[in-house]
This record gives structure tokens, sequence and C-alpha cells, in this order.
């Protein structure tokens, strides 16, 4: 029995740690995930982009996904395989878009032409809190992987307050530091303390003025995990829509109007002084999917 599934990246705009509601804008770039059961008790192999890994967040999803299906996790073995051009670790929602990818491709997998995408949403929430990915769940995270465009979510109250897709393609430019995470230091209790400020960018999202949000977002958790905001900053100088580290770090994305392509290509030679990589990329309206086996 196998079955694969694709669905895409995000960024953030509002963090959702400190008032456990977010916001986040889905991206072209994406995961694949491969998933091969065997209706029989026995080992697990997972990889990711063709190297073996353990990995508890994966061993989560598969159990959890199974499960929803109305299966008994322990009577099944298998391969899982992870394929994405996203870094790990660098804010890039790479553990909501693996979670996500994993479980519709282990849907597939047993035979289901289609999924309910809360269902899905639910196997990423419970398997990143269970595996230790996520501080919320990051159900705002999986939302904008799984069903694209621009997801507010009370993450909390494992609700997507609303969904809508871009009125146009923008452009979107992300740096990609060689500085590691600062996620493992921070502290959840000490951040939501900000949580009523949080609040506010969040009601400027449902009011519709995200790009502004988004640039504050970067100010305060810039703040919050002690990271030089100056990235984001250069990007609103160079005439970002709006930026904002993104997740807990250490990458930042910037949101542009596609017609502004010599502000690009300046931003992306500042970004590229310290050594740090810089992606460029789309919005993304597409939903996730099921996909054909070659």
């Amino acid at each position: 029995m196998k079955g694969k599934g694709s669905v895409f990246g995000a960024v953030s705009i509002v963090n959702a740690i400190a008032g456990g509601k977010g916001v986040t804008a889905s991206i072209k770039l994406g995961t694949e995930a491969t998933a091969e059961l065997q209706n029989s008790p026995g080992e697990w192999k997972f990889s990711t982009n063709g190297k073996p890994v353990e990995s508890k967040l994966v061993e989560e999803t598969v159990a959890l996904a199974l499960k929803t299906a109305g299966k008994d996790p322990t009577q099944y073995s298998g391969t899982v395989e992870t394929r994405s051009p996203l870094p790990i670790g660098m804010g890039l929602k790479t553990s909501s878009s693996a979670s996500s990818a994993i479980a519709i491709a282990v849907f597939a997998a047993l035979g289901q032409k289609a999924f309910d995408p809360q269902k899905i949403m639910l196997c990423s929430v419970e398997a990143s809190l269970a595996s230790g990915s996520s501080i919320t769940g990051a159900m705002d995270d999986s939302a904008a992987c799984l069903l694209g465009g621009i997801n507010l979510v009370d993450n909390l109250g494992r609700k997507v307050e609303r969904s809508k897709l871009f009125d146009k393609p923008l452009k979107v430019v992300i740096q990609v530091p060689n500085s590691k995470s600062r996620r493992a230091s921070v502290d959840a209790a000490q951040v939501k303390k900000l949580g009523r400020v949080a609040e506010v960018l969040y009601k400027m999202c449902m009011e519709g003025d995200l790009w502004r949000a988004m640039t504050l977002n970067g100010t305060l958790y810039s703040a919050i995990y002690g990271y030089d905001g100056r990235a984001a900053l250069q990007a609103v100088e160079h005439g970002a829509l709006g930026a904002s580290l993104t997740g807990t770090g250490p990458a930042t994305a910037a949101v542009f109007d596609p017609k502004m392509v010599e502000e690009i290509k300046k931003l992306t030679e500042a970004w590229s002084t310290d050594g740090s990589t810089v992606v460029e990329t789309d919005t993304n309206n597409e939903h996730g999917r099921i996909q054909s086996l070659d």
C-alpha cells in the first residue's frame, strides 16, 4: 500500500506564541511525502531528502493518521520519505509542512481518494505537540501549508477563523542566515506576557492591515528572541510591503509586489553580504493534495 501527498510551505505574518492566535502566508516551496505501508507489525523507516532520519514528529504523525483513519498503528509497519527544498529549523514551517504531507500520504496509502483538511490539520497539530516540535501546535502553519493563501487561526481553540486566497501573486524573498534557531531557549511563559501586543497585531490582520502587522511582528519577536531585526527593516527600506522574522527564526521573509524587480535584486545583494542564503519564491493559493504515483 503506497500513497503520496504534497503541501506547501509558509511564512509568519503574526507569530502565535504570545497571543495564541497566528497569521501565516502560504508560499510555493513545499514538501512531498511518500508512505508505503505494510499491514503487519514491524519496523518503520523514515528518510528526508534521501537520508535516513529518526524523527519523533514523523512517528507521531503516522500513528495519528492511522488512528484517524480507524486503524491500529501497532498493526502496521513501513517507510515514510519526505522531500523538500525548505531548510529545516529556520522558521519556515518545515515541521507543519512535513507532518501535513505525511498525514495525506498515509491516508492515500490506505486507499483514500480525498481527505478532510480539518483532520489533516489536527494530525499535524497533535503530532507537533507530542513530538515537541511546536509550542502551540502550530495550526496556523499547517493551515497555510494545506489550504494556501492567508490564514488567521486560533491555535488554542483549534479553529481557522479566516482563510482567504491572495488577490494577486506576490513575491516572497527569504533570507536564511548561517546562524541557528533560538527556539530551544524560548521561554514561552515569558513570551505570553506580551499577549496583549500580539492581540493588536492579530486584530490588524482581521481588519486587512496584513503587511504593517507583519513588519511590527518582526520587530516584536526579534526583540523577544534577541535577533538583530535589521534584515526586515532593510527589506522595508527597499520597498517590501511587509517583512518579518518568520517563526522563531532565524530566517526573515519579505513580501513584495512582483513589479519591484530592481528593489528585490538590491535587497538580495544586501542580504547576501554576510554569507546568508537568499531564496526567492511566490505566494501560493493552491491546496495540499493527494498525488498520483508514477
